[in-house]
């Protein structure tokens, strides 16, 4: 236990407050890789031990908030009251808080930080995984999260253009590890060689990529600390999910209601408070063009194929072309040769699945999706004028009276 809480980070002062013993004492036993046979009094058992090592952790990552973690702890089972656990809290407290003031601080707006997190699920019994996106905004820790199919340069730059949005800005410069979509290589001076395509796109939206520095968690620690806020806090709500674009709306609601509003264990301010405060540069409005959207001809019943799924477009576009964008977070674009968005369609992994929008079909379409034949138009007969009938009696009168003889 006491290499254990050694390896999660504790200062030997943390582990001999906890153990009840001298540092000097604790020094001896790591020394030796293990603890000497002692006799101890036998303790109570308390409803906070099964619960230590994760208080550890959480503290160990910067979170100093006894509310937060009481909280935390109360998802996992724990029936005991927030007393018992900030007695436990108070003495490594002061020595954590001490250590946290020491990190690496930024300016409002100055810097945002980036990086990836690996999640696994299951899959009709079969181990998957998938991948999430975080920014962290470095004064404020505002968070942004997104869940992807993969960390493909098309899939970053996407990511990035939504967490703009989300924030509405950007920052002065982002921080980023060695990521390889990122930083190309490295010279032999160490100088990072930046991938063209992102370094372009850094440029379109105003902001410059800074590599973070090999084995430096002082300077790469927010966001690494983001990750994992994610991983213990969010994904273990997480019991099932029905897709990807499902559970990225639940990360985000996850993020408005939770991540930026808490009080941030290291800040001890809550995010969405401090971010009133960031002095965003805005973004450039025009999505940043890349290759990675595919052209499609529309197909004469409206739709457009992709990776064997057919997608709906509005009618009038039948015969020409579009460029179909795979996000790669649950969701699929469409755009007109003018880059106009003309359709947005939940992802479908169906092979040969059919997605559409009644929207798109209306106005030429019956409800079961079959071309309804126009009405045909009536032709109305000229009318012919009648001529007026008269009796036979009329005539014979005529020529008794002898009109009829001047014919």
């Amino acid at each position: 236990m006491i290499r254990d809480m050694k390896n999660q980070g504790l200062y030997i002062k943390d582990i001999a407050q906890i153990m009840g013993k001298s540092s000097k004492t604790i020094s001896t036993w790591l020394n030796q890789n293990k603890a000497p046979e002692y006799k101890r009094t036998k303790k109570k058992p308390s409803k906070l031990d099964s619960y230590k090592n994760y208080i550890m952790q959480r503290m160990n990552e910067g979170c100093f908030n006894a509310v937060v973690i009481y909280e935390e702890i109360q998802s996992q089972g724990y029936t005991g009251k927030i007393t018992i656990l900030r007695d436990f809290m108070k003495p490594l407290r002061k020595n954590r808080i001490a250590k946290a003031s020491s990190r690496f601080e930024t300016a409002p707006g100055k810097q945002a930080q980036v990086d990836w997190g690996e999640f696994k699920f299951e899959y009709e019994g079969k181990e998957k995984k998938i991948h999430a996106f975080v920014m962290v905004l470095g004064y404020s820790r505002k968070i942004y999260v997104e869940f992807t199919e993969d960390e493909k340069i098309g899939t970053l730059i996407g990511c990035h253009e939504r967490a703009f949005e989300y924030f509405g800005g950007v920052c002065e410069t982002i921080l980023y590890d060695n990521m390889k979509t990122v930083v190309s290589h490295s010279n032999k001076a160490g100088e990072a060689k930046w991938n063209k395509t992102f370094l372009a796109f850094a440029n379109h939206h105003g902001f410059t990529p800074v590599r973070c520095r090999p084995y430096s968690p002082r300077t790469k620690g927010k966001v690494e600390n983001g990750v994992k806020y994610v991983r213990n806090n969010f994904w273990p709500r997480v019991r099932e999910f029905s897709g990807i674009s499902n559970l990225n709306e639940r990360a985000i609601n996850w993020a408005d209601q939770t991540a930026n509003k808490r009080i941030h264990g290291t800040l001890h301010e809550v995010p969405d408070k401090r971010f009133e405060l960031e002095k965003l540069k805005p973004f450039n409005e025009i999505s940043f063009e890349s290759s990675y959207a595919e052209e499609r001809k529309v197909s004469n019943d409206s739709f457009v194929s992709y990776k064997t799924v057919r997608y709906s477009v509005p009618y009038k576009y039948v015969g020409s072309y579009v460029s179909v964008k795979d996000l790669k977070n649950g969701k699929v674009e469409i755009y007109s040769s003018d880059n106009k968005l003309i359709a947005r369609h939940e992802k479908s992994f169906e092979k040969y699945g059919l997605v559409k929008d009644k929207k798109h079909f209306e106005g030429i379409i019956s409800g079961n999706h079959e071309k309804v034949a126009p009405t045909a138009p009536k032709l109305i007969p000229k009318q012919i004028p009648k001529v007026h009938e008269r009796p036979l009696s009329i005539y014979d009168e005529l020529l008794d009276e002898g009109v009829m003889s001047k014919c």
